[in-house]
């Protein structure tokens, strides 16, 4: 009797560690932007400063993000990327370092800079190094999982960054985040990888030809990205008051609005780790439809902040439909132009905090205004116009998943 022969491992199985170590990088550096917030009160304190001039390092970090992602990803497209994510680890594990010692905020705005550089390295090239991994035909499930490093970021990394600088002090929660960067860049330095030109994507690294040209000028990928800034602008828009709101309409304090919002993170996790589903469905079907369903929930999500219960609910299906249109959104970007996969994937997070940095300001207004309710209102109708707009035919971005798909390694 013969048996069947068993499928053949794709490049990502057969190097665990990597995969791994690619997760826990965006974990440790993705924490960064979430886990702010919650310390500004602490830093403000340490430094005899208002919270509000506290609050200027999220500004600095997103901007920081924002315009050293793409030119990072155009400077180092010709190095190996295991290569850029380990010393962009490191410069920010050393950037906290010293942040945590300084007595000057204007010297803690600085490391803060760096470190939004440093995030700028380390994201893109991650998220590249898993469209390497993985013929676009699986690509949903490896980028799932390199995807939930934001999910660990969320629901690990941050709670015990806030545990730890409660109990003594926020220059050792820095201290241990530097901590956890070294230990990434360590066992991505010592996994086993993939030989140049045998599924590493290395010589697509190495490739030349045009960059920042071709892709401003390549429809697909400019849709991709635009439809990126509008959902993350949407989505920063209801998240930056959605834990005041919380608290003010119920009458909370700051841990059963944290423990609430957490519910994000778990739906978040559960899809990404499942990222194959997204395979099975198709990428472009996946992200417009989820762009649909967040029309639906974010919407809605205002209306529930006096009801506990439903809210919770709310904001994990939150989480699950966010998961979906960002694992889906990033396979598609990195499959746009495959030779230039690392400078799509940078440009990919400057638009994320270009969003942001366009949304913030309408945002602002329409809470002062009218209410949580209109900037419900306002993120829904633009996930909803970013749905139109991928799914609208002449946006070629689809044409992508009629290619034959390569082989896995």
């Amino acid at each position: 009797m013969t048996l069947p022969r068993a499928a053949p491992r794709s490049t990502a199985d057969r190097y665990p560690l990597l995969v791994l170590g690619l997760t826990a990088s965006v974990a440790t550096v993705g924490a960064t932007i979430f886990a702010i917030s919650p310390l500004l009160a602490d830093i403000a304190a340490s430094f005899g400063i208002a919270p509000a001039r506290a609050g200027r390092m999220v500004g600095v970090y997103g901007l920081a993000m924002a315009v050293m992602a793409p030119t990072i990803g155009l400077l180092a497209r010709r190095l190996p990327r295991a290569r850029v994510i380990v010393a962009g680890l490191v410069l920010f594990a050393l950037v906290w370092i010293a942040a945590a010692s300084t007595r000057r905020f204007d010297a803690l705005l600085a490391f803060t800079l760096l470190a939004g550089a440093a995030t700028g390295a380390v994201i893109p090239a991650a998220y590249a190094y898993a469209g390497d991994l993985s013929s676009f035909e699986h690509r949903g499930q490896v980028m799932g999982r390199i995807v939930s490093g934001w999910s660990i970021a969320i629901l690990v990394v941050v709670p015990l960054m806030a545990i730890a600088s409660q109990a003594i002090g926020w220059q050792f929660a820095f201290a241990g985040l530097a901590a956890a960067a070294l230990a990434s860049a360590a066992l991505l330095a010592l996994a086993p990888r993939p030989p140049p030109g045998a599924g590493a994507g290395e010589a697509a690294v190495l490739a030349v030809g045009p960059s920042l040209r071709r892709v401003v000028s390549h429809r697909p990928t400019v849709v991709v990205l635009l439809v990126n800034a509008i959902d993350m602008g949407a989505f920063y828009a209801l998240y930056a008051f959605l834990g005041s709101e919380l608290r003010r309409v119920n009458d909370w304090g700051a841990a059963p609005a944290g423990f609430t919002i957490a519910a994000y993170g778990v739906g978040l996790l559960i899809v990404t780790m499942n990222g194959r589903l997204i395979d099975r469905v198709g990428k472009t079907r996946s992200a417009v439809l989820s762009l649909a369903a967040l029309g639906v929930v974010l919407a809605c999500l205002p209306w529930l902040v006096g009801t506990p219960t439903l809210l919770v609910a709310g904001v994990f299906a939150w989480g699950c439909v966010q998961g979906a249109f960002f694992t889906a959104i990033t396979s598609l970007a990195t499959e746009q132009i495959p030779q230039l996969r690392g400078v799509v994937t940078a440009m990919l997070s400057g638009s994320t905090y270009l969003g942001v940095t366009l949304f913030s300001p309408v945002a602002v207004l329409l809470y002062e205004r009218i209410g949580f309710a209109a900037v419900g209102a306002f993120s829904a109708a633009s996930c909803v116009a970013a749905a139109a707009l991928l799914a609208w035919p002449g946006s070629r971005v689809g044409s992508v998943e009629a290619r034959a798909p390569a082989a896995d390694g």
